[in-house]
């Protein structure tokens, strides 16, 4: 089978990759869709924090859709041709962590594999957790999706919406677009800062009131916080871009005895620097986000089947597997939201 080899920073190659085996109590993907995410972004073009584990010559990518092709006799739930997705880990749920409802930071987790592939092994825990029949209304090239949506509904959850609060994402790819179109369902008016005048006017689709288009020389921080009833500041500001000067610049969005959610990663070993004055005298909340819960993906799923998230505005571009670099490249550039890399057809 064909694969995106993970080779290093800036080397994704297409190779050939023996079929996987059926994992006992498992199933075999046939992958139809992938979708681009910052996450593979920055795990292409700069050192990245997490090991996803699969060798020194990885698959890349851990967004997928597609249908069931092998189904191991212990496995009732799924059937050869059902259209699924798997979102691509799941916790152990019987450590410390998960037991106290952060199955987000589990250190067991099992995770998917790389799935830009035709074929690709679904692991017993996976499937008894994470993985979903996609019904018919629903796109099988929004499906993979979830993974990201469930990363925007821990933010959206995280922070606490209360009707009318006044809410700033900075960052208006897709986690900036998944939060903005949870937390305005949950009655904050919010406010988009980007700068890309394209994704700004997404963010208007998906809920949000104002938008801040960040150009050279702008003073982002007042242009937000004019946005707000007496300049007071935002009761929550989120950072959905992933670097520490954009995590810096989130903090004096808030207003006094406000909530600021730190939730796109940055590099490795970067820092930032906060002032004390204003964390102490304004009695602010800073917190760090990472990944999802079990219940929170699930939450996630329901709401694409429910029609939240449109698939004409996360899902963009038409490419292949033998063009993924560009669609990663396109991405790191801007272009469109997630770009869809089409595998293979929904046929068997």
């Amino acid at each position: 089978m064909k694969a995106a080899i993970f080779y290093g920073l800036n080397d994704i190659r297409i190779e050939e990759r023996k079929m996987p085996k059926c994992p006992k109590g498992g199933l075999i993907m046939k992958v139809c869709y992938v979708t681009t995410c910052g996450t593979d972004v920055k795990r292409y073009k700069r050192p990245y924090a997490i090991d996803r584990g699969q060798g020194e010559q990885p698959i890349f990518g851990h967004e997928a859709s597609g249908l069931v092709y092998e189904v191991d006799e212990d496995c009732k739930d799924f059937k050869v041709r059902d259209r699924i997705v798997a979102h691509d880990a799941t916790a152990c749920g019987n450590c410390y962590w998960c037991k106290k409802g952060l199955s987000n930071i589990c250190p067991n987790m099992t995770r998917l594999g790389g799935t830009w592939t035709e074929y690709i092994a679904v692991d017993k825990k996976i499937l008894e957790k994470n993985t979903f029949i996609v019904p018919k209304n629903v796109p099988l090239e929004l499906a993979p999706a979830v993974e990201p949506m469930a990363c925007a509904m821990h933010c959206a959850e995280a922070a606490n919406i209360r009707l009318g609060d006044y809410v700033v994402v900075n960052g208006a790819g897709p986690l900036g677009l998944g939060i903005i179109r949870y937390v305005s369902a949950m009655g904050a008016q919010v406010i988009a800062c980007d700068m890309n005048a394209y994704r700004l006017e997404m963010a208007k689709k998906m809920g949000a009131k104002w938008t801040v288009h960040v150009t050279e020389g702008l003073d982002q921080i007042k242009a937000v916080r004019d946005l707000t009833p007496d300049k007071r500041g935002c009761d929550v500001a989120i950072e959905a871009v992933g670097l520490p000067k954009t995590w810096e610049l989130t903090i004096p969005m808030a207003r006094k005895g406000g909530l600021v959610l730190e939730f796109a990663g940055c590099a490795p070993g970067t820092t930032i620097t906060v002032d004390t004055a204003l964390l102490h005298y304004s009695e602010l909340t800073i917190k760090g986000l990472f990944h999802t819960t079990l219940q929170q993906i699930q939450m996630a799923f329901d709401s694409m089947v429910n029609g939240l998230i449109p698939r004409d505005i996360m899902i963009t571009g038409n490419y292949t597997l033998e063009n993924c670099v560009q669609a990663l490249e396109d991405h790191s550039n801007q272009i469109g939201i997630k770009n869809l890399i089409r595998i293979s057809e929904e046929t068997l």
